[in-house]
């Protein structure tokens, strides 16, 4: 059987070039890399790689969700401070630093808590002189409002 000229330039034009060796070496070093440099910084600055829970947490959730961060937080209220960091390795690659995604509020900051209704059940907190707001998703909003005003008080 004879191919038609139409099917050879065809099979041509589709033909795959194989990955250059180099970009196959540069991405993993490359990502591997940014996370080296996330731990290296994340220590200098004494913020630890494996967060942990404060020891005087009076409630706590992990897999909590916030801005731009979905099921990979974990908040706590202490009696001093909220506290909101994403666990590993969700802290790595400055993706807390990039979206803000660490915090850690005094309770004595605290301007107002409620619950808001915007896809799902979340809880508002407008925090600080310029009222910035955070916005977290927890499995039990009321459980952490409750701890809050009983820490308030």
């Amino acid at each position: 059987m004879v191919e038609s000229e139409w099917s050879q330039g065809y099979d041509r034009r589709m033909r795959v070039d194989p990955i250059p060796p180099w970009l196959v070496w540069f991405a993993p070093t490359w990502i591997f890399s940014i996370i080296l440099l996330s731990i290296v910084v994340r220590r200098v600055r004494g913020k630890p790689i494996f967060p942990r829970i404060p020891d005087d947490a009076l409630f706590v959730e992990r897999k909590a969700s916030g801005p731009w961060a979905a099921n990979c937080l974990i908040v706590a209220v202490s009696p001093d401070a909220i506290l909101v960091t994403p666990f590993f390795p969700f802290n790595l690659m400055f993706l807390p630093e990039i979206y803000g995604l660490e915090v850690s509020i005094p309770v004595d900051d605290v301007l107002s808590v409620a619950e808001a209704r915007h896809f799902g059940s979340n809880i508002l907190v407008i925090y600080g002189e310029a009222g910035k707001k955070l916005r977290l998703r927890l499995r039990d909003p009321a459980a952490f409002v409750a701890t809050l005003g009983r820490v308030r008080a």
